[in-house]
């Protein structure tokens, strides 16, 4: 059986290319412009998993960069660091390993990646912010509850960080439709925001709130744009990853009141389309880049 650990860094290859082809094409220039005239850029990528941020964007930045991955999962770092040397070797850079550090050099640009264990809620304990010009997140705001985003939003509006922030999630949903998706695409919405122990997660709500977060932030610059993950009926191993997440989330929230009559014969059904390969799904995320509306 997989551990937990590997399970996740399966689930955060399959969905890489899904990731790439669902990016907002109009989100990302407007970060690449923004930080276009600098001769280097420092970069902390927020809740990194195994680097997909970085692997995405480094070669997007034509200047010298450095990174620092923020994950608070240890083996998830080590992943990352061995992912991006894997990188780094068939992108043809020169690659010199440090303690937590990797240096990589290619004609001449430089590029150090910086590994550091910890939350990124304590970002201001963790780094120096006023050293850096863009934080980056992919699929984490979501997970996050209200304090959690406005006392992030605060703190990069204070330091004067830009924020790219993609593949936030907004809806989904299935072909062929079945009347009964409504039903229990609402209720895994509603565990999304189920509450816990910080509060209760932002889930689809999320960029709706990051807007009205900064709205409220005086001088910031926001464009916000969808991002969509479009899966076919050959995309097998993507659509069982889908429905095991939501298998489990629906059973949870049955287990705790929630009427679980019919959801066994509904995710019979869709495990039977994706079977003969009748099953389409379309996930509707956003993509947001913040900016400090003046240079100082």
């Amino acid at each position: 059986m997989p551990t937990d650990i590997q399970f996740a860094t399966d689930w955060l290859e399959e969905r890489y290319r899904f990731d790439v082809a669902a990016r907002n094409p109009q989100v990302e220039a407007a970060c690449l412009q923004y930080l276009s005239t600098r001769s280097q850029i420092n970069i902390i990528d927020i809740g990194a998993g195994t680097g997909a941020n970085f692997i995405y964007l480094a070669e997007k930045f034509p200047q010298s960069q450095r990174w620092v991955l923020v994950e608070l999962n240890p083996d998830l770092l080590e992943q990352a660091r061995a992912r991006l040397t894997a990188w780094a070797t068939a992108n043809g850079y020169r690659i010199k390993p440090g303690k937590s550090a990797l240096y990589l050099r290619k004609d001449e640009r430089q590029i150090q990646v910086d590994f550091l264990k910890g939350s990124f809620l304590e970002l201001p304990r963790l780094l120096p912010l006023k050293d850096y010009h863009l934080v980056t997140a992919s699929a984490v705001f979501d997970l996050l509850s209200k304090d959690m985003l406005q006392n992030l939003a605060q703190t990069f509006h204070k330091n004067r960080l830009a924020l790219l922030t993609t593949l936030n999630y907004e809806s989904m949903s299935y072909l062929p439709i079945d009347p009964a998706d409504e039903h229990w695409i609402g209720l895994y919405e509603a565990h999304m925001q189920r509450q816990q122990e910080f509060g209760q997660a932002l889930g689809p709500n999320c960029s709706a709130y990051l807007e009205t977060c900064f709205a409220r932030l005086s001088g910031e610059q926001l464009l916000r744009a969808p991002s969509r993950w479009q899966i076919e009926p050959a995309d097998a191993e993507m659509h069982r990853h889908l429905l095991e997440f939501v298998e489990k989330s629906l059973f949870e929230m049955t287990v705790n009141g929630y009427s679980g009559k019919d959801l066994t014969a509904w995710l019979e059904h869709k495990k039977q389309q994706l079977k003969t390969q009748q099953l389409r799904l379309s996930v509707v995320h956003s993509d947001l880049f913040i900016a400090p509306a003046y240079e100082g």
